[in-house]
């Protein structure tokens, strides 16, 4: 009796050489011009990498990749703003 099985596909087996290098360097932040410049190919090149990849991993975009990369967490962390000064908002102080 064959028992079905989910085949959980790491994204190495799905993606081409080029399309993985564009990947590890789109997740580190890097710009598609640097990425470009970095592979001496051309910016528009890279775009149609980045699409591909998104395509094949089913994601929309550079934080999703990066978080699939396993560059930053899932969630992107809202930012922090510190406590008011009253002196910087012109309220006397006397």
């Amino acid at each position: 009796m064959a028992m079905n099985r989910v085949q959980e596909t790491s994204h190495s087996n799905v993606l081409s050489v080029r399309e993985r290098q564009v990947t590890i360097l789109a997740a580190q932040g890097l710009s598609n011009k640097v990425i470009a410049r970095e592979l001496n190919v051309a910016e528009g090149t890279i775009k149609v990498h980045l699409h591909s990849v998104y395509q094949k991993l089913g994601i929309k975009g550079r934080y999703a990749l990066a978080v699939r990369a396993g560059n930053l967490p899932s969630q992107p962390r809202r930012a922090r703003l510190p406590p008011p000064d009253h002196l910087t908002i012109g309220i006397p102080t006397t």
